[in-house]
């Protein structure tokens, strides 16, 4: 709403004027942004004015007409204050902010019109003094945690490299590095082809990193099991760690489509009435089909981060609904951090109409999952709405 004050008030649209257009001038106008703003069935609703006809656009338009039409009508604005024929006062500080709502609704089209790319994620390290302390891939963890609770590091080591085998396997169908790195695969393991020789050159790195597990894993597998050295064991362990890192840390631009395309789809499948009954308590989740790859942590981290960063409530409900459809598949991965920030970002779009829908039922959803990611501020938010 304040959006929509401060765009009347810079642009003059008090009796239904607009600055100092005729409707000659002002069909010409627009005609030159390739835009027909007297087309009555593309921008429905208010009446034929100019203000009314600029408020139908800005009602029915998209983002991009939007905020190519706020630009140039503030340019056309500068040229008259500058050849001092602008009839009344607009500060440096309105005109400013009228071109920060352009350029926001610009960055809003940008990001819709990008093709989707791969996303990568890595394990984490430190380093203090001559000691780096390296993050175990979650995933190798996970399943060698048991091995190394009862100090048996020779299944551990033997078992985080069959996890690095496994992924080979699942990207490229073959478990040996000198067929799962064959030029056709590298797409399937690395999110696109090399696109120079630095990159050629890595990804055969990375392939004669994963031959030297295999042929470790086969030094151990042709011989009996016994006691192997911690610090020798940890080091086996952070080699097969930083494998299985380099070949899985990429989440193809598919997998993204895949799962986007499905929470899409499962939305429309609802009316607005059915979808909230669904929605609450996350019971909607039940009734899609996943793909295998969420399954891995690192996988909902990465698809988190992107999708925290696209979270958009000023669209309209339907994507709202979507943002935290989305955000419920990776729940785990949020942090309380995560939902302060989606409690910050603006709900009210370019014509003053608040598009948040769902928040709430998320909120409630997270409380009950995962009651550590709820702040004051959630909380405050949850009663607010009681």
């Amino acid at each position: 709403m304040a959006d929509k004050v401060l765009l009347e008030a810079v642009l003059g649209m008090s009796g239904g004027y607009v600055l100092d257009f005729s409707n000659d001038s002002f069909a010409e106008f627009f005609h030159d942004l390739n835009i027909d703003v007297y087309d009555t069935e593309r921008y429905p609703g208010f009446g034929d004015s100019k203000a009314n006809r600029l408020r139908a656009l800005w009602r029915g338009g998209t983002d991009e007409e939007v905020a190519t039409s706020l630009r140039a009508l503030i340019d056309y604005i500068e040229a008259k204050r500058l050849t001092g024929f602008l009839s009344y006062e607009v500060n440096d500080a309105s005109m400013e902010r009228v071109r920060a709502v352009a350029e926001r609704l610009a960055g809003a089209h940008q990001v819709d019109d990008q093709v989707p790319t791969a996303v990568s994620f890595t394990t984490e390290a430190t380093v203090t003094e001559n000691k780096i302390q390296i993050e175990i891939h979650e995933d190798i963890y996970a399943h060698i945690k048991r091995y190394l609770a009862t100090e048996d590091y020779f299944h551990a080591v033997e078992e985080s490299y069959k996890v690095v085998r496994e992924a080979l396997r699942e990207k490229t169908g073959s478990e040996k590095a000198t067929d799962a790195f064959k030029p056709e695969n590298q797409p399937a393991i690395f999110g696109h082809a090399p696109a120079s020789l630095a990159e050629k050159d890595f990804f055969e790195g990375v392939k004669y990193l994963n031959m030297a597990i295999q042929f470790l894993r086969n030094e151990k597998s042709h011989t009996l099991a016994t006691s192997l050295e911690r610090n020798l064991a940890l080091h086996y362990i952070s080699l097969a760690s930083l494998a299985y890192d380099l070949i899985t840390r990429y989440v193809s631009d598919e997998l993204i489509e895949k799962v986007e395309d499905l929470i899409t789809k499962e939305r429309q499948s609802y009316s607005a009435t059915r979808f909230y009954r669904v929605f609450d308590g996350g019971r909607w989740i039940a009734s899609v089909t996943l793909p295998d790859e969420l399954s891995s942590p690192s996988v909902r981290r990465v698809l988190k981060e992107k999708w925290l960063k696209e979270a958009d409530f000023t669209r309209s409900f339907d994507q709202s609904n979507i943002v935290l459809m989305r955000l419920e598949l990776v729940a785990d991965a949020l942090s309380m951090a995560d939902i302060d920030t989606l409690l910050d970002l603006p709900t009210v779009d370019s014509n003053g109409y608040s598009q948040e829908a769902g928040t709430v039922s998320f909120l409630e959803y997270m409380k009950d999952k995962y009651p550590e990611t709820i702040s004051p501020k959630a909380e405050e938010r949850i009663a607010a709405d009681q």
